[in-house]
This record gives C-alpha cells, sequence and structure tokens, in this order.
C-alpha cells in the first residue's frame, strides 16, 4: 500500500515570476536557506499544494533544520485529486482509563477496506495554546494528517500539531523559535502585516488565518 501514488495524473508544476517567488520565501519560508526553498517548492508541485492558499508552507527552528509543514486543506487537496477518495470520518474520544484520543477513517474507491488511525493526545499535547484550549480539536488534526498521509502515500510533509513544541525533545526539530512580533505564536508561520492589522483590534497575539479563526470560533463558543 505504500507504493500507491498519491495522484492519479502527473503533477503540473506550478511557474512562478521571481516576483512571486520572492513573495512566497517572505511569506511561506522565512529564513529558509537556498535549499531548504527549493526543497518546499519541488514538494509543492510534486503534491499541486499552492503556497499563497497555505497548503504548503516552511518553519525554521533555529539553526535545526526547516521544517515543511501541510495543513488539513492541502491533504484534502491531494486526496480530492487523486479521483479515488471516497470520504472521511473523524473524531476524537477518550479510552477506558480516560486518555483522550483522536481518529481517523479513510475511504479509497479503489480499496474494500478503510485506512485506520488512532492517535493520543499525551503523545502530541504541548499543554499550552489550543493544544489547552481546544485538545479534541487539535489531536484529531493529528489523526485526519496521519490517516490521509498513510491512504495517499504522503511523504515529507507534517501538520503543525504533529510538531512538539512543549517541554519534551521535539520529534522532528530542535528547538522552537522565539517568539516575534511578526510570527505567529502557536505554529511559528510568518503572519503579513494586512493579516497582523485586521486581527490587532480583536486580540494582541499574533496569530495565523488559521489559529485566530480557531480562537475566534472558540469565544464565540464561549459567548454562545
Amino acid at each position: 500500500m505504500s507504493d500507491l501514488p498519491a495522484t492519479t495524473t502527473p503533477a503540473t508544476p506550478a511557474t512562478y515570476d521571481p516576483e512571486k517567488l520572492r513573495l512566497i520565501r517572505d511569506m511561506c519560508a522565512k529564513g529558509a536557506t537556498d535549499n531548504e526553498f527549493l526543497v518546499m517548492m519541488e514538494l509543492a508541485n510534486r503534491y499541486q499544494l499552492d503556497p499563497f492558499s497555505k497548503q504548503i508552507w516552511l518553519v525554521k527552528y533555529g539553526d535545526s533544520p526547516a521544517q515543511i509543514f501541510c495543513g488539513r486543506d492541502g491533504y484534502l487537496a491531494i486526496a480530492h485529486r487523486s479521483g479515488v477518495f471516497d470520504g472521511m470520518e473523524a473524531g476524537a474520544d477518550k479510552d477506558a482509563e480516560g486518555q483522550l484520543y483522536g481518529w481517523c477513517r479513510v475511504w479509497r474507491k479503489d480499496m474494500s477496506h478503510p485506512f485506520e488511525v488512532k492517535v493520543y493526545a499525551s503523545e502530541y499535547s504541548t499543554g499550552k495554546n489550543l493544544w489547552k484550549d481546544k485538545p479534541r480539536t487539535m489531536i484529531q488534526k493529528v489523526a485526519e494528517a496521519q490517516c490521509l498521509r498513510r491512504a495517499f502515500s504522503i511523504s515529507g510533509l507534517y501538520s503543525p500539531e504533529e510538531i512538539d513544541t512543549g517541554d519534551r525533545a521535539p520529534r522532528y526539530v530542535g528547538e522552537v523559535p522565539q517568539a516575534t512580533p511578526t510570527c505567529c505564536e502557536v505554529c511559528g508561520v510568518p503572519v503579513p502585516e494586512e493579516i497582523r492589522e485586521k486581527t490587532r483590534p480583536h486580540i494582541e497575539r499574533v496569530l495565523c488565518v488559521e489559529h485566530f479563526s480557531e480562537w475566534w470560533n472558540a469565544q464565540k463558543e464561549v459567548q454562545a
């Protein structure tokens, strides 16, 4: 199963002029070396992911190799383009011992059995930020990302929810970047000034679009 192609048709490389490449590097690959940026763009081409839609981006953690991320929408875009995606179920629950876990099932039209993943929050939660406020949502995202990768043979990409930024030694990176006035406090993604200006009246923290949306929805749930 690991040899299955991610798509049924060859990827069509995106073409960007030098100005757009500089914009992608500034917004989606801050601090990356030339080779790291080339790897990100190669993965973007291979899986037909759009950096401008935040389907793929890169975060530099100190002096460690950059981590290339793919959001849930990116994984789903790959699945839908395959032509064999046949649906997905996901959720979060607790086992008999009270341990929170996320689960996901992904079906393919060309297979009789679904791919299934079960992951425990204790292995991923930092206990901070959205992991503290919305642990069920976060661990469900981990399960979805892992199941979609397995079902469509996606390699070289991880979701930000899978990266350990707590006190334990990170699984994929050496250290967490220091907080800056221009990067998301949750995932470290550079946040354009336009987005910072729009979110500042609502919250003093710097958050990317995805994590601001999650914060905003959480506030609405509290007020409901």
